[in-house]
């Protein structure tokens, strides 16, 4: 597999979670909406769903940063690897 193809294949990974987090906004849509529990209750509800939602965020946020800076950290060595090889040949071929 072709870097172009692997790099195609990491950028479509967002767009499952995209989706899967407008199907559960969707659900729980139509979950309030036909729901028998009292506003009252499906407030309570929402709230700690809303909660839990947003602390799972921060958590997959916060990883996904560290797989970020990792990935660039990986990226500028290799970069400057690929620099140091330059140089060197660039040395050599001046001689």
């Amino acid at each position: 597999m072709t870097a172009r193809k692997k790099n195609k294949k990491k950028q479509n990974g967002g767009g499952f979670f995209l989706g899967a987090a407008l199907g559960a906004i969707a659900g729980g849509i139509v979950g309030l909406l036909t729901s028998p529990k009292s506003g009252e209750q499906n407030r309570k509800d929402l709230s700690r769903q809303t909660k839990k939602m947003a602390k799972k965020a921060r958590v997959e946020g916060k990883k996904a940063l560290k797989k970020a800076q990792n990935e660039g950290k990986k990226a500028f060595e290799k970069a400057n690897n690929e620099i140091k090889k330059a140089q060197a040949r660039n040395k050599k071929s001046k001689k």
